[in-house]
């Protein structure tokens, strides 16, 4: 995967924004949003552990990463698994600094008809699953750091067939914020990520259809969807433990969809 990060800039930027050096654990780093952010942090200078339910893709980024990431395989909704997993990038790297919680899933179908496991499946991951990786973080930065959340600019509207996840993304938003405020006397900021629709592997079916993509495109003032590439340096900038003031935000990086 070829990232935004110009070759030249990347050692002056991690150094810029504090990340050289640091470790940090990024959930569903096996493909789209995750994959991408795992291997743009690595390039910033960071040491990343991925996190995933498979290893194929993992071992993919490792491959082409190098030894400053390293991965273990858990399904986020599991407590022991995240726990595990945490432990290993502490014993690999030597501490933990940052996490980006950011494994998720979607469930697109009308409300009328989707099931309530299907519903339940959902709210399992995207909010269990994050405040779980978030906790488990959070209990092993001794020296404090930063904690990203993965919502979406689907948080702040009521899109059609999308209901589990919708709910789900603004619940995720809101626990960045209640964390911020219990955490920040540890030392661990707490901000949210908000892209807009993403083209990643999991997707590119529903963005094939031509029909899908203009609907979609005809709600975002900037014109298009979001390339994943383009959530490397809003989430840098949000890890970075220079921006100490910054607590309990969702970054939209939606193309002015929200507003």
């Amino acid at each position: 995967m070829t990232t935004l990060i110009d070759p030249a800039l990347r050692s002056t930027l991690g150094q810029a924004l504090g990340l050289t050096g640091r470790t940090i654990v990024v959930t569903g780093a096996n493909s789209g949003i995750g994959q991408a952010l795992a291997l743009g942090l690595v390039e910033l200078g960071a040491n990343v552990l991925g996190v995933a339910r498979r290893a194929e893709g993992l071992a993919a980024v490792a491959e082409q990463a190098g030894p400053s990431f390293a991965y273990a395989i858990a399904d986020v909704t599991d407590e022991a698994a995240v726990e595990a997993a945490m432990d290993r990038a502490v014993e690999t790297f030597g501490g933990l600094h940052g996490v980006v919680a950011n494994a998720g899933i979607a469930v697109v179908q009308p409300a009328l008809d989707v099931s309530a496991d299907d519903f339940r499946s959902v709210v399992d991951t995207n909010i269990n699953g994050v405040f779980i990786t978030a906790r488990s973080g959070a209990r092993r930065m001794t020296e404090g750091g930063s904690i990203v959340l993965t919502s979406s600019s689907f948080a702040r509207r009521g899109f059609p067939d999308w209901s589990s996840y919708n709910a789900s993304k603004a619940a995720v938003s809101m626990l960045a914020e209640t964390l911020a405020v219990e955490w920040a006397s540890r030392g661990v900021r707490v901000n949210a990520i908000g892209p807009t629709a993403t083209l990643t592997p999991v997707n590119e079916a529903l963005f094939a259809d031509p029909g899908f993509t203009a609907s979609v495109v005809a709600g975002i003032p900037a014109g298009r969807i979001l390339d994943a590439r383009e959530l490397i340096l809003p989430t840098a900038f949000l890890l970075s433990p220079l921006n100490e003031m910054v607590l309990g935000q969702t970054l939209m990086v939606d193309g002015g969809q929200t507003l």
